[in-house]
Order: structure tokens, then sequence, then C-alpha cells
């Protein structure tokens, strides 16, 4: 199960999938490469592959809503609570699979009226992975907040923290940000954890912009990979390192005090 023959077959496949059609995508979750990799992430014995699982899983449904059908097909009840709880116990493994289930519903949500029209089979109504994301958003993104440091952060996990940007823009889009800011700065002063999760993303926010300052293609693969345009990007940064400072945070939860 641990074979390195496998991760350089995913790592092939995964690579196709980013330059294929909505065909290929379909083709390959139908030939049983989709139940595969869920029952890959459930499997302990392949634990070594769990991250290779995951984001050959997110390529393989991202942005695809016939795929997708198929995959709320695969999370039955015996499966949906088991593979949820890999999930949110990986996220340094998980978390781009999680990106690109977010960037597939926010995908789809403004094109239901049309897909329906031509037929398609996704339902946003009945879809397990919303249901999850919709009760669960400020939980993830506060433990994604919080699942590296800046002195733990590298080339390889660096990805959790854009997945935490990505949660923001979408936050910010929705006019929701401001209260998922002030939801974890609630949770850590209710715990007694105050500054714990909130500070530690500011730094991480404030390496961000540092990081990817002379990376360009870095920068540039992360557009390509989300849809989303790198200044969108630079903005949640700018605004969140606005946002972050103890002092903004305390004249927020005044001002909400005082209403």
């Amino acid at each position: 199960p641990d074979s390195t023959y496998r991760f350089w077959l995913a790592s092939g496949v995964e690579a196709f999938l980013r330059g294929s059609d909505y065909r290929s995508q379909v083709l390959l979750a139908r030939s049983g490469m989709l139940r595969h990799l869920v029952e890959g992430v459930l499997n302990t014995q392949c634990s070594g592959n769990l991250q290779t699982n995951f984001d050959l899983l997110g390529e393989l449904v991202k942005g695809n809503p016939e795929v997708f059908a198929m995959f709320n097909e695969v999370l039955d009840h015996r499966v949906y609570s088991r593979f949820m709880h890999v999930v949110t116990s990986n996220l340094v493994d998980s978390n781009v699979f999680i990106r690109s289930v977010l960037l597939s519903l926010e995908y789809f949500a403004p094109r239901m009226a049309k897909l329906k029209a031509l037929g398609c089979r996704y339902d946003m109504e009945t879809c397990k992975m919303r249901s999850f994301l919709q009760h669960n958003t400020l939980r993830l993104l506060r433990d994604l907040m919080t699942v590296i440091s800046v002195d733990e952060v590298n080339q390889e996990n660096v990805c959790c923290l854009n997945t935490a940007l990505g949660f923001c823009i979408f936050a910010q889009t929705h006019n929701q940000l401001e209260a998922y800011i002030g939801g974890i700065r609630q949770w850590e002063v209710d715990n007694g954890k105050e500054g714990e999760v909130l500070g530690n993303f500011l730094s991480l926010v404030q390496f961000w912009r540092q990081y990817y300052q002379y990376r360009g293609k870095d920068g540039f693969s992360l557009e390509v990979s989300s849809g989303i345009p790198y200044c969108e990007w630079r903005a949640i940064v700018n605004t969140l390192s606005d946002m972050l400072q103890p002092a903004a945070l305390m004249a927020a939860q005044q001002a909400l005090e005082g209403a």
C-alpha cells in the first residue's frame, strides 16, 4: 500500500488531471478511481499515502458536478463519518482536498440553474460535503490557522496557510469575514486562549507576504490551481494584516459589545 511506485503513478495521474477536461475526470471517476481513493483514505495501512490520496481525490472532483454527484453516493452512511474524521484529524494531509471542495462549491453555486437545465445530477441541497462545510467552516478555519506555526512552515505545508486564506477570501466575498474573525476571537476568550489562534495566524499571514514577494512562479501556480487572481490573494493578506492586529481586534470586540 505504501509503495513508492504508487506515489509516482498518482503524481502522474494528478498532473494529467490538471491539464485535462471535464470528460477525463468523469472517465477516471467511473473507472473505479473515485471509490479506490476514498477507500485509500480510510485504510490505516496506507497512512504513508494519505496526502497522495487526498491530493489526487481533490483534483479528481474539482469543479466537476458530475463527479461530485458520484462522490456524494460513495460517501454513504457507512463511509461518511469515518471519512470526515480522517479529513479533520489530518489537516496537513487533507487541506488541499478541502480547498478543492471549497473552490468547487463556490463555482457551482451561481451555476446550479444552468447545470440543472443541462441535466446534471448534482444537487447542492443534498451534497454531504456542502453540508459539512456549512456546519464546520469556523472550526476548520480555526484549526487551519494553528495547524502550523511560522517556525514549522515549509514548502510542503505552506498549502495549509493557503487553504485558510482561501476560506477568508470567500468569507470576504460573502461579507462574513468580520463575523468569522469575531467568532474565533470569542472562542479564544471563552477558552482562555486569547491570541493563540489569531496571533499565530497573523504571524503566518505576515510570513506569506514575505514568502511570495519574490516567488512569482509560486504565485502564478497558486492562481492557476485556484482560479483566484493572485491580486485577490495579496488583497486578503493585506486585509488580514490589518484586521488581526491586537488593537484592531480589541476595537472590533468593543464595538460589538457596544452594539
